[in-house]
């Protein structure tokens, strides 16, 4: 259903391209007021979802092949409106990085598998839900019957779509110059395998996925309230479920053949391909060359890895897992940007743009967006000590073997030189996190899309400046083979050893940490630095927020641009000032007390068979890690 370039005269892409428009600007205005509560990370993870579920392709009667698109469910648990963002977005990035669908046609493929499909599986799950208990069978079916419905009414959309075409465009000669194949062709092709395996796939996906989540989730298909705490994060199995499905994308090329509507202008001119062409389309002879249009539009556009397989990567399967990966975290971080873009422009605390008596919106002051950074550093140190002590994998294991464990595979990471190494690395590092019940949506937010942005900005220049076989062309610039490997090799050593740093961070409180630095002979002094600048860091973050919270307690209304300029300043100069002593005496209270650099704990650190475990796991995966690495 990925209609590539060519395929679509340019006037029915613009007219698609224009239908699709007003239903975008819509979604984007009626899910503004809850892109920053719980609907943004649920918008990120069913994006990401549908990207790797279309990459699973299955066989067709006929030869071909087709997909799921996990319309269905996204549909279900976002509403017609987000879900039609989420899908679309999926579609852009399938286009414009692995050539999966057209750029000239990405406006027709969002039509029929965001736009319609969403519409039509809300409409589909509503009807046949209506009246039916919480616990009833029939929302599962009515699940299953919206997946199925919305796919199927997709794929006839596509038909058309490519059935008018010859009866619309033709040279004198009436030949097509896109699509070549009309109506009586097209349906029968493409509603074929639509009506039978795609769409029985996407019906067992969505009553599944429905099921799961009526189980364990029943506040997202509105099975229950929601609760007070409206930007409560989605639980991180939801995402282990997702990074599953990405674990297994492998599996989706044992699948041969090409999706019909998919030929390249080459295909007509190959034999073989032209046999499983005609074999699919009812028998009917194909053109002897590609259409005129077609293959005038068929090379627009050059993605950087076409066909889900890096020109740089020799295994296919691993090149297909790292697309997969590629795709989703460039997904993540989409959505992040827009989080960003969202909260500097026009969002008030609970995430609903602020709107003054004459319906602008308005800026968070500076003083409320100084605050809230200061609360949410704050409340970043408490969860870390929360999670620290929390029951997990990691937290039972004892601090020294974990320092030792987790820092030798981070320098392990380092000295990689393997993109299936550090990718296991970090597939490690993700599975530890979810053993440890760290949360999965604030390693993503606050870990690696800080990472990835900061060593993509390192990066950048070796794609262009390396030598080696041209891969894609960028803005006149070329990026080459050697210069993308060697890009993606950075950045995978820099996400791997962040996540497994992480880790030990976040699973061990502070005075174990440090108690497992001496005992591995790092000097007192360097101990008794490190105490006394986290205890600083902590004590001062406490006095900004408070100093904070007592200036706004004392405003009434709202100040000018200029008053909260002249109130940041005098502010951050009461502030240094307070550095100044806070520092003192947090150097005379820990002196006062007897500290030196020896960390002393009520517990003393006891070996048990368990940590004795964990130390050969670690040692095992080092050198598994150091051997297959060079």
């Amino acid at each position: 259903m990925h209609i590539p370039d060519g395929y679509l005269s340019p006037s029915t892409c613009a007219v698609l391209y224009a239908a699709s428009a007003p239903c975008w600007i819509t979604a984007l205005r009626r899910t503004r007021r809850r892109l920053l509560a719980r609907s943004l990370p649920q918008l990120a993870l069913f994006a990401a979802f549908s990207f790797v579920i279309m990459m699973f392709n299955l066989p067709l009667p006929g030869g071909t092949t087709g997909h799921a698109v996990g319309v269905g469910i996204a549909a279900i648990v976002l509403g017609p409106w987000s879900s039609l963002l989420a899908i679309s977005l999926a579609l852009t990035i399938q286009a414009l990085f692995f050539g999966d669908g057209g750029i000239t046609t990405l406006g027709a493929n969002c039509f029929n598998m965001a736009i319609a499909g969403s519409f039509a599986a809300w409409v589909l799950y509503r009807l046949i839900s209506l009246g039916a208990a919480p616990e009833s069978r029939r929302r599962v079916l009515a699940a299953a019957l919206a997946g199925y419905g919305a796919i199927n009414f997709s794929a006839l959309l596509a038909a058309i779509e490519f059935g008018v075409q010859p009866m619309l465009f033709h040279d004198a000669a009436g030949a097509p110059l896109y699509a070549p194949y009309p109506l009586h062709v097209a349906i029968p092709a493409m509603m074929a395998g639509h009506l039978t395996v795609a769409g029985a796939a996407e019906a067992v996906m969505s009553a599944g996925l429905f099921g799961y989540l009526r189980r364990n989730e029943p506040v997202l298909v509105g099975l229950s309230a929601p609760p007070a705490e409206s930007a409560r994060p989605l639980r991180a199995p939801l995402w282990g479920v997702l990074a599953l499905a990405m674990l297994l994308t492998p599996l989706g090329i044992l699948a041969g053949g090409t999706a019909w509507g998919e030929w390249s202008a080459a295909d007509f001119s190959d034999s073989s391909a032209r046999t499983q062409m005609v074999a699919a389309s009812g028998h009917m002879a194909a053109p002897s060359a590609a259409p005129t249009g077609l293959a005038h539009l068929t090379n627009l556009w050059t993605a950087p890895m076409p066909d889900y397989a890096p020109r740089f990567v020799k295994s296919a399967a691993f090149g297909y897992l790292l697309s997969a990966i590629f795709g989703v975290g460039l997904i993540c971080a989409v959505v992040w940007v827009i989080f960003w873009i969202a909260g500097r422009f026009g969002a008030g605390d609970d995430g609903v743009p602020v709107a003054s008596s004459t319906g602008r919106r308005l800026r968070a002051g500076v003083v409320s967006r100084t605050l809230r950074g200061f609360s949410r550093a704050l409340e970043r140190t408490l969860v870390q000590e929360d999670t620290a002590r929390a029951r997990g994998l990691l937290q039972a294991v004892d601090p020294r073997v974990k320092l030792i464990g987790l820092l030798g595979l981070v320098v392990t990471a380092a000295l990689s030189h393997r993109l299936a190494v550090l990718a296991g690395l970090l597939a490690l590092g993700v599975a530890l996190a979810v053993a440890s019940r760290l949360s999965l949506l604030r390693l993503v937010t606050r870990v690696w899309l800080v990472a990835f942005s900061f060593t993509a900005l390192i990066a950048a220049p070796a794609l262009f400046l390396t030598p080696g076989a041209p891969l894609a062309h960028f803005a006149g610039l070329t990026i080459t083979a050697n210069g993308a490997h060697s890009a993606l090799l950075l950045l995978a050593r820099v996400e791997a050893a962040v996540t497994l740093g992480t880790l030990l961070v976040l699973t061990t409180p502070w005075m174990h940490l440090l108690k497992a630095l001496r005992t591995l002979f790092v000097p007192v002094e360097v101990i008794a630095l490190l105490a006394m600048t986290h205890r600083y860091v902590v004590l001062l973050v406490e006095t900004s927020n408070a100093m904070f919270e007592s200036r706004q307690s004392r405003m009434v209304g709202r100040l000018s641009p200029r008053q909260e300029r002249r109130l940041m300043i005098e502010t951050g100069g009461v502030l240094m000032s307070k550095t100044l002593a806070l520092g003192n005496e947090v150097f005379l209270a820990m002196r006062a007390r007897g500290f030196r650099g020896e960390v002393r704990l009520i517990e003393e650190f006891r070996l048990r068979p368990s940590d004795a475990v964990a130390g050969v796991g670690f040692a095992a995966a080092i050198v598994l890690a150091l051997s297959a690495g060079r």
